[in-house]
């Protein structure tokens, strides 16, 4: 399932795991980096910064992200994935929207192609769980490349502080980069 802005959420297809739903938010990544809404909110979040820090503007999106929103779970048997345009005119209008994971690494990742830094979806697994023979994966979450450094910096919003004893945890993983 995929909302988009002002549209009630549509279901599209049945959901066949962690590749769909990465597919889906890698099309809407590419689509909402052009959303003037997640520019402009990028660059309001960014504006104190010095020019070309960009681990500072990664880390200010995602502290934002942090501030502004809440993690509340997808409906009991739906995966609900969000516009990014959605949640930044959401933010802008003075809401503090209820996100997941997916929405949480959609829209970091959106914004940072929106202010022409790179950005990959990561899905992890904490047990080995298979279906069909497919690993089944748990949860995602945004990593940005610092281009001096080549350093990926990892932003969920849902570990926040407790990102280093997630990752500890992690027993399978997934990289998928966003944009060519």
């Amino acid at each position: 399932m995929f909302w988009m802005p002002d549209e009630p959420p549509t279901s599209r297809v049945g959901y066949r795991g962690a590749p769909q739903t990465i597919s889906v938010m890698r099309k809407a990544a590419v689509r909402a980096q052009n959303d003037f809404a997640t520019r402009r909110l990028a660059e309001a979040i960014c504006e104190g910064l010095d020019s070309k820090d960009y681990s500072s503007e990664y880390l200010a999106l995602y502290h934002f992200l942090l501030a502004n929103t809440r993690y509340m779970r997808d409906p009991r048997t739906v995966e609900l994935v969000r516009d990014p345009s959605v949640l930044s005119k959401q933010t802008m209008d003075g809401h503090r929207p209820s996100i997941d994971c997916d929405d949480g690494a959609l829209w970091l990742g959106t914004a940072v192609l929106s202010i022409g830094g790179h950005a990959e979806f990561d899905t992890v697994a904490f047990q080995d769980m298979f279906y069909d023979g497919r690993r089944q994966y748990s949860h995602v979450f945004t990593t940005a490349l610092e281009p001096r450094s080549r350093q990926k910096i990892v932003l969920d919003f849902v570990a926040a502080e407790k990102t280093p004893e997630m990752l500890r945890r992690v027993k399978a993983a997934e990289t998928w980069p966003i944009a060519a």
